[in-house]
C-alpha cells in the first residue's frame, strides 16, 4: 500500500535526491576542468554535457554552489567576463575538492557499473 503522495509523489521525492548529488558531482567536475567559470555558465554546462538530461533550474545551480563553497570544496572571486559587461561572481575548485572530487568520481565510476547491470538485468 502506496501513502502519502502516492507513487507519483514518490518518484518526484526519489529523483529529486538523486538528482541532488548528480548535480554536485557534475557541477564540481565542471568547475574542476573549466574553471573560473560563473553560475550563469555552469548552467548552460550542465545542460550541454548531459545533452539536456540535466536541466537544473538557476537555484539549484546557486544553491548547489553554497553548499559546496560552505564546505571548502569551491572558492569564489568577482570579476569581468573577457568580453566586457558587469563583473560575475566566478568560482574554482579548492585543494580540498580536487582531492575529495578524485575520489569521488572513483566511487561513482563503481556505483554507474552496479547500476547499469542491475537496471538492464533481466532477472537471469
Amino acid at each position: 500500500m502506496i501513502i502519502g503522495g502516492g507513487i507519483e509523489g514518490i518518484k518526484r521525492k526519489m529523483l529529486k535526491d538523486l538528482r541532488t548529488g548528480v548535480y554536485a558531482l557534475v557541477i564540481l567536475n565542471l568547475i574542476s576542468r573549466e574553471g573560473p567559470i560563473h553560475g550563469y555558465g555552469l548552467m548552460i554546462r550542465v545542460k550541454e554535457v548531459s545533452d539536456g538530461v540535466l536541466s537544473p533550474s538557476e537555484s539549484t545551480v546557486y544553491e548547489t554552489l553554497k553548499y559546496l563553497e560552505r564546505k571548502g570544496l569551491i572558492k569564489s572571486f568577482w570579476g569581468r567576463p573577457k568580453e566586457g559587461g558587469l563583473p560575475r561572481k566566478y568560482y574554482v575548485i579548492t585543494e580540498l575538492g580536487s582531492k575529495l572530487l578524485n575520489e569521488l568520481n572513483e566511487e561513482v565510476v563503481g556505483i554507474v557499473k552496479v547500476i547499469k547491470r542491475v537496471v538492464e538485468s533481466d532477472g537471469t
